[in-house]
């Protein structure tokens, strides 16, 4: 085994990634379920029934005389269990290498940082769609789009989809549909911003159109955002042939998230919890003797749906 020292935080590189984070590319893993921060590894997630949902609580609040006012039943309950896992991918730089591209006026190691980062955000996109479009996580609440229904289809209409997901979050939560978000991979995006059905909405505003953007879409079902997921990535076994596929799928999610979700208010469909003072893509660089340096970029973290019934699930939205 080689031998390794050395081990400490890059604060430069770990700034870096923060920048990597914040521009304009396709992942999207991070606003798809929102972070909210926990002081221990692991834990439960605190809850108050029924203060975790915004639907009346069916009696009234006026006190008659000599009489008590109504008092809210607090039931303090602990669910979703959390445990955070530590996710990360190295990347070396051999030492040779590094001189002779200093001499060219490149910098290794914060390519090397960017490479790792690239390749984990990637991955990460694979671990959030595989939960968040999961007939099982949502089941109950979860559809298949057949034929007609199809968005991909010239007789489609996905407003009939919002209105269905729309009614059993409200049913359920009381989150009106205004306040819903939209989750869909790249294929399903195409298909829904040229749907006839959207684009023949908007004929008399914008004359011609054939496509429409994101909140031109979203005004148009009802929604109060679309966040479309657009990372490709090599599904083929390592050390065969690369084969590129959209990460995300032939599925739609209307749901109610909440950004920096707390445990006791609604919180929506779940959050990814992470571990505070901890930078997410922190980066690490340590010695790996003979002649590498290696840069970690890692994360301390947990995905969870805390709740299902705050989201509804459409599969095979395209054919």
């Amino acid at each position: 085994m080689a031998n390794r020292a050395n081990l400490g935080v890059d604060r430069i590189l770990s700034r870096y990634t923060l920048l990597l984070k914040n521009r304009p590319n396709m992942f999207v893993a991070d606003r798809a379920l929102p972070a909210t921060v926990v002081n221990h590894p692991r834990g439960k997630f605190y809850t108050v029934d029924p203060g975790m949902s915004y639907a009346a609580p069916g009696y009234g609040l006026l006190r008659t005389s000599g009489a008590d006012f109504r008092r809210v039943t607090t039931d303090v309950s602990q669910t979703s269990l959390f445990e955070l896992k530590e996710y990360g991918i190295e990347a070396p730089v051999d030492d040779i290498d590094r001189e002779f591209a200093g001499s060219d006026a490149l910098d290794l190691r914060q390519a090397a940082t960017e490479i790792a980062w690239n390749a984990a955000m990637i991955q990460r996109e694979r671990d959030f769609a595989a939960l968040l479009f999961n007939a099982t996580t949502f089941s109950g609440y979860e559809a298949s789009l057949t034929g007609t229904a199809r968005w991909d289809d010239a007789g489609s209409s996905p407003m009939n989809q919002a209105d269905i997901a729309a009614e059993s979050v409200r049913q359920q939560t009381g989150v009106p549909r205004s306040e819903l978000s939209l989750l869909v991979g790249a294929k399903v995006w195409e298909a829904l911003r040229k749907n006839v059905a959207l684009t023949d909405f908007y004929k008399y505003v914008q004359a011609g159109a054939t496509h429409l953007d994101e909140s031109t879409v979203a005004s148009a079902l009802g929604l109060k955002d679309i966040i479309v997921g657009n990372a490709v990535g090599n599904t083929g076994n390592e050390g065969a042939a690369k084969s590129m596929a959209n990460l995300w799928g032939k599925f739609a999610l209307f749901y109610h998230k909440v950004d920096a979700p707390k445990a006791l208010t609604p919180h929506g469909i779940g959050a990814c919890f992470t571990m505070a003072g901890r930078q997410p893509g922190r980066v690490e660089r340590f010695r790996e003797e003979p002649r590498s340096e290696i840069m970690l970029v890692s994360w301390l973290e947990d995905r969870v749906v805390t709740n299902a019934s705050a989201g509804y699930l459409f599969q095979t939205v395209v054919g």
